[in-house]
């Protein structure tokens, strides 16, 4: 089994050699419940530490029911997908993106947030979700001290 991830750093590093991303951001759910706070994210020019996505009216109903309340990550493999599921796509296509795994984290059966890749159209197959999976599973510690400090 795999070790624990000491820092978002150390995230970030496994992320990009075992997914391959050009964003990562972390998020947990703050505001009880209502909205998504980045705690983490590698372009913070353009999606910084703190900001939010409020989840009635920022977020796609499907991806809540998939990620969120069904703890399931989610694969956006093109951009159509990504355009079809995030308000904020034609940013995430500024910066090079056209593919998007998103993964819910999980604490003691409660989603507390979720880990978002993003990297070029196509770049992302089941085999790069299985590896978010992973990187995800190892930073729950990371994002359970961020919601502390988030709320």
């Amino acid at each position: 089994m795999s070790s624990q991830f000491d820092s978002f750093e150390d995230v970030y590093a496994n992320a990009q050699e075992a997914v391959g991303v050009t964003l990562f951001t972390a998020s947990v759910i703050a505001d009880d419940g209502t909205s998504m706070a980045r705690v983490y994210t590698t372009h913070p020019d353009v999606y910084p530490v703190g900001g939010k996505k409020t989840l009635a009216g920022d977020t796609n109903p499907v991806w809540l029911e998939q990620v969120l309340d069904g703890q399931r990550p989610f694969l956006g493999a093109d951009t159509e997908a990504v355009r079809a599921f995030f308000f904020d796509s034609a940013t995430i296509e500024s910066l090079g993106c056209g593919a998007i795994v998103n993964v819910p984290v999980v604490s003691n059966g409660r989603t507390i947030g979720s880990m978002n890749f993003l990297g070029p159209e196509g770049s992302y197959d089941q085999r790069s979700v299985d590896a978010a999976v992973d990187v995800a599973r190892r930073s729950v510690h990371l994002l359970e001290k961020a919601l502390t400090a988030a709320n």
